[in-house]
């Protein structure tokens, strides 16, 4: 398989999309660093408004697409053009795609790339990233993929040492602290072109993890800057199957939000961004609830809404002129 994609790109104008959140970071600069040797030019995108890869994102002249944790438009698939798909997360389409890496069951597609194209790597920083994507997504720490976790505790050690959380009597590993930094680009920019940037142009996870890459400062001014706003007070409002939250701010925190105010049941935090609504829907541990498979049943039945995600996470858009109705709807979905 990672023959087929190195033959795949040699040689060519090779354009690499990404989602904008931890994995999607993390996957893209996996591939990247794959196929940099044997690509003649590689341009990167990394986004999630709207969750697709669009046809005004791709690079004039570009001979391959490449999707990781993100998937290509209709409009995309159409194009003169070689299409890679490498992703977890359910796509009707994969069979219109000339290269996929898809498992729809697995945690992250930066885990999937390391089962599928690299289990047999000693490369630290191709496990280091794999990680990243890992706990970017949720992923369980006592869950880790045996081949992972086996590399993980011999090629970065240091990273999986185990410390106290602050918050609860549960335990993290060191390198879980690196997520969030990676999270400042979307909350910040809308886009996770800063994060991806600093992934790819190194080859060690030691400038990150030492601080001394220069877009490491810049994500930590990120972070600051981003900490009053998770501060801010909020209504929590019960629609019976999910508390609600709505803001209006011009930052992406949707998603920190709903997970500071989680409690007992689903919250979904709505962000009025201009004429566009973009929201987050988290799930509690423990919780029986598919926040990925609620969200999808919306699309279709409300005009330009895109939803979707994981069991525990995800997310949704569209049109502000559609609030009413969407939370009407909600409220008359029947709990479990």
């Amino acid at each position: 398989m990672l023959k087929k994609l190195i033959e795949l790109v040699r040689g060519k104008r090779v354009m690499l999309c990404t989602h904008w959140d931890a994995d999607g970071v993390a996957s893209g600069a996996l591939i990247y660093h794959i196929i940099k040797p044997f690509a003649l030019e590689i341009n990167t995108v990394s986004k999630g408004k709207p969750f697709q890869i669009m046809k005004e994102d791709i690079s004039e002249g570009s001979e391959v697409i490449i999707c990781t944790d993100i998937q290509p438009s209709s409009e995309v698939l159409d194009m003169d053009a070689k299409i890679a798909y490498i992703d977890h997360h359910p796509f009707d389409a994969v069979n219109k795609v000339d290269f996929a890496v898809y498992d729809p069951d697995a945690q992250s597609a930066a885990s999937l790339i390391f089962e599928k194209l690299m289990p047999d790597t000693n490369n630290p920083y191709f496990v280091f990233l794999a990680l990243l994507g890992y706990f970017g997504d949720q992923g369980d720490r006592d869950a880790i993929p045996d081949t992972l976790r086996r590399k993980a505790f011999e090629l970065i050690p240091e990273l999986m040492q185990k410390r106290q959380s602050y918050y609860s009597d549960s335990y993290y590993y060191d390198i879980e602290r690196y997520v969030s930094l990676l999270n400042t680009g979307k909350r910040r920019n809308w886009n996770g072109d800063i994060p991806l940037e600093l992934l790819k142009t190194t080859d060690h996870y030691e400038p990150i993890v030492m601080g001394y890459h220069p877009l490491m400062e810049v994500l930590h001014s990120y972070k600051m800057e981003l900490k009053s706003l998770y501060e801010q007070d909020v209504e929590v409002m019960d629609f019976g199957v999910a508390h609600c939250i709505i803001i209006s701010n011009k930052k992406n925190i949707q998603g920190v939000l709903a997970a500071k105010h989680m409690k007992d049941k689903p919250i979904m935090v709505l962000n009025t961004v201009d004429d566009e609504v973009i929201g987050s829907l988290r799930v509690p541990d423990g919780f029986e609830f598919d926040a990925g498979s609620f969200l999808s049943a919306f699309n279709g039945k409300i005009e330009g809404f895109l939803g979707g995600g994981h069991e525990k996470a995800a997310g949704f858009t569209f049109s502000k002129k559609h609030l009413d109705l969407f939370l009407s709807m909600v409220k008359g979905c029947k709990t479990s």
